[in-house]
This record gives structure tokens, C-alpha cells and sequence, in this order.
């Protein structure tokens, strides 16, 4: 099994190893920004590992391709990528609104 601690709310959970922490987030009744499902597309489910780092799964192809290489800097992970083996606290960022794109639409008169 593996425990899985939540900042700032200090909410704990205990899963089986192999569990991404998005899904530990889910069992647990804590919310993370997600848009894909876990498909690592939309790159909203950013966590920082406090501690434990020891205790998540290495970086795959596709967390790779979103974030790069900096974990070591940022300590910052994919939840819907990172699995759990051991003992894990992590810090959930606050939900930040998604922009709109906005497409300026010019009129036809100024078109040509």
C-alpha cells in the first residue's frame, strides 16, 4: 500500500502501489484541475512533490514531452503520470482559471 498526503488541505489516503496520484486524489475527495481524463494533454494537474520522491514512478515519454526535464528545479509532476510506491506528500497549486482565446474577428470592410 501506499499513503499519499494532500497540502495544503493535509488530507491523507491510502491506495495500492501502482496508483497515480490523481486517481489517490480522486478516492480521497480532492480536487485537481484536469481536462483530458489523465491523458497528460492538457497539462493542468501539476502537483509538487514535497516528499517521497523516492516513492513515485520515473518520468514516461509522454509527462517528458509536457514538462521537460527540470523536475529536479520545478518538483513539480503530472498527478494523472506520477504512481505511487511508498509514501508521498504532495502540494496541490489553487485551481487557476483557464483564459479564453479570444479571436478578433475584423469586419469586412477593413478586410482585403
Amino acid at each position: 500500500m501506499a499513503t499519499v498526503t494532500f497540502q495544503p488541505s493535509g488530507i491523507r489516503t491510502e491506495v495500492a502501489e501502482g496508483t497515480s496520484i490523481l486517481d489517490a486524489a480522486l478516492h480521497a475527495g480532492v480536487s485537481i484541475q484536469t481536462t483530458c481524463g489523465g491523458k497528460a494533454s492538457c497539462h493542468l494537474c501539476k502537483v509538487k512533490i514535497v516528499s517521497g520522491d523516492d516513492a513515485i514512478s520515473d518520468m514516461e515519454q509522454a509527462e517528458l514531452s509536457a514538462l521537460g526535464n527540470v523536475y529536479f528545479i520545478t518538483r513539480e509532476r503530472l498527478s494523472c503520470q506520477t504512481r505511487l510506491s511508498g509514501n508521498v506528500t504532495v502540494e496541490i497549486p489553487p485551481v487557476q482559471e483557464r483564459k479564453k482565446k479570444r479571436h478578433r474577428v475584423r469586419s469586412p470592410a477593413r478586410r482585403k
